[in-house]
């Protein structure tokens, strides 16, 4: 058997920050995984977006879910997350360290942590989560390219392990020639409150007014131009003949739900269309439930963690080819867990205009087959094997 590792994972930001995104939810579910295990787990964070926290427990380790947290007071300038106060004790926290788990693409965070790493031979593995993906470096690239050049890529170069979520993600990398390896592990789903369970999806209809007969066609997850949903305004239109309703379940990041809303308006679909604000994880599961079909067509998406959730309640699936997770249900899922299609207007309406003839849950198998894969149990195990293989490799 092997020895019990101690783990630090490192992230500018860390829960319950939930405001800066899907990482910090990743992580904290990893984190959480892992210090079930008989593993040490320890995470350094900063109190960026976490303002309520007392001053006094500021750098010291709190305990959160059974995961050992350090936050540190954040230097907040031009939206970059630094902490002179961890920098300084960073030799101290890091010593005793098997391996460093570090999420901090376009944060300086990173790079004082990765040198002090490096002078204490601690390995370390690098989330990338999309922050190198093309649709990343078309946003803002007069910046990204030199501060990669000067700053992100000779660490990166130095790393003893880069980690992506999907083959996707690996396959837009290429290009960039970087040295160190890849390495596969999906990013967790809590699923306590993401269960099949048809009895609740019942319940959740009946209090809203929906019919169980007709399909119900679900959006979920923040509204950002990046989750292509003006896709949707020409196919939902040459299926307005057909029986459905929308349910829009997010916040609007910079516009586009709004945009959405009133195009839906404009082609006489607005009665089709109940529309929430973002719901906490105990509401998400009855509204997964209740949903036949989520449609996501993103000009990009790393993983996409609302597909994985809704086919954990037995929602079937409509992804473009943009998304990552698609890779993994085209070659390994149930064949009734939907559709990945291109990002095509007369693409989707075909294939929904056939599956509102039919219209099928994934149901049971799928269900099953994500809680075998992505669960957090499950991830947990893949990354402690990650590390020992990193470590192994080291000691030849």
């Amino acid at each position: 058997m092997n020895n019990p590792l101690t783990i630090i994972h490192a992230i500018p930001v860390y829960a319950p920050a939930w405001q800066y995104g899907g990482p910090v939810l990743s992580v904290s579910r990893l984190c959480e995984a892992l210090a079930m295990t008989e593993h040490r787990v320890r995470v350094l964070t900063t109190n960026a977006g976490l303002r309520q926290l007392k001053y006094e427990d500021l750098g010291r380790c709190t305990q959160r879910h059974g995961v050992e947290v350090n936050y540190f007071p954040v230097n907040e300038k031009d939206g970059m997350i630094t902490s002179t106060s961890l920098e300084k004790v960073l030799p101290e926290l890091l010593d005793g360290a098997d391996i460093i788990h570090l999420s901090a693409v376009w944060q300086p965070f990173g790079i004082p942590l990765q040198r002090v790493a490096h002078e204490l031979g601690i390995p370390v593995l690098h989330s990338l989560r999309g922050a190198l993906s093309p649709y990343s470096w078309r946003r803002s690239w007069w910046k990204k390219i030199p501060y990669y050049l000067l700053r992100e890529q000779p660490w990166l170069q130095r790393a003893a392990g880069l980690h992506v979520t999907t083959q996707q993600e690996e396959n837009e990398l290429v290009k960039l020639r970087l040295k160190a390896p890849f390495y596969q592990l999906a990013n967790p789903i809590d699923l306590k409150y993401l269960q099949l369970d048809p009895s609740s999806g019942e319940a959740w209809r009946y209090k809203n007014g929906i019919s169980p007969d007709i399909p119900l066609l679900l959006i979920c997850g923040r509204q950002h131009h990046k989750k292509g949903l003006d896709l949707l305004i020409p196919v939902l239109q040459k299926l307005n003949q057909c029986q459905w309703k929308l349910l829009l379940v997010g916040n609007d990041d910079d516009g586009t739900g709004t945009q959405f809303v009133n195009s839906l308006n404009e082609i006489g679909l607005r009665d089709r269309l109940i529309q929430l604000p973002s719901q906490a994880a105990t509401e998400l599961g009855p509204i997964y439930n209740a949903a036949d079909l989520l449609l996501l067509p993103s000009r990009h998406e790393n993983f996409g963690n609302v597909v994985i959730e809704s086919l954990a309640c037995g929602c079937a699936v409509a992804v473009s080819d943009k998304t990552g997770v698609g890779g993994d249900l085209s070659n390994g899922a149930p064949t009734n867990f939907g559709a990945v299609l291109p990002r095509e207007a007369g693409a989707w309406a075909d294939w929904l205009a056939s599956w509102l003839n039919n219209p099928q849950r994934a149901g049971k198998n799928c269900a099953q087959w994500i809680a075998q894969r992505y669960s957090s149990e499950a991830v947990a195990i893949q990354a402690v094997s990650i590390y020992q293989q990193i470590l192994k490799s080291r000691q030849r």
